[in-house]
């Protein structure tokens, strides 16, 4: 059974249709573009504002979003994911506030294990959680780039998660208690 939460403003009804959300999410982030990035040199002006490899993860919809001034990932519940909202996080508490890229970090758990998102708002939107992948999109032409870059990171992680789970545990351990046991031996 999930904890009560506090104040999550899920999405608004006609945004259940997977289309709709990220129609919606497109056009909230090239608002924000145009109030809080329009005149910003970080930003990269020459790449869209898309999202990419949506799916469904247990109650979750997730996607990427790509923005001239970052790529990240976007974690969208069905429902209420019974996060303790801050006060200053509750939506009547947002209304007339500047965007803010990164809001209270949270863990949630999936069937993949925790990630960990940061909190955001919007009143087209709701709340939902951003994780934050790439921050400076000024060597990127084009999106194929910025996901090709995100895609090798994903490989090197991979790769080295594939290392260590061919260390052998146990060759380890033993080595360990040589090593201290050679130590306290004087």
């Amino acid at each position: 059974m999930k904890p009560a939460g506090g104040s999550w403003q899920p999405v608004p009804a006609e945004l259940e249709s997977d289309k709709a959300l990220q129609a919606a999410v497109v056009e909230e982030h090239r608002r924000i573009c145009i109030q809080y990035f329009a005149d910003d040199l970080s930003a990269n002006h020459a790449l869209p504002i898309l999202t990419h490899a949506f799916r469904r993860l247990d109650e979750y919809r997730v996607f990427l979003l790509l923005t001239p001034w970052m790529l990240a990932r976007l974690f969208v519940p069905d429902s209420d994911p019974g996060l303790q909202i801050p006060p200053e996080w509750h939506a009547e508490a947002r209304i007339g506030r500047d965007y803010q890229v990164i809001g209270p970090a949270f863990e949630i758990p999936l069937l993949t294990g925790k990630q960990r998102a940061h909190l955001n708002y919007s009143a087209a939107i709701g709340h939902y959680l951003l994780h934050p992948l790439i921050f400076s999109m000024l060597n990127f032409n084009t999106p194929e780039e910025a996901f090709a870059a995100w895609n090798r990171i994903i490989e090197t992680r991979n790769r080295n998660i594939e290392k260590m789970q061919k260390r052998n545990p146990l060759q380890e351990e033993i080595s360990r208690r040589e090593f201290f046991s050679g130590i306290f031996k004087q």
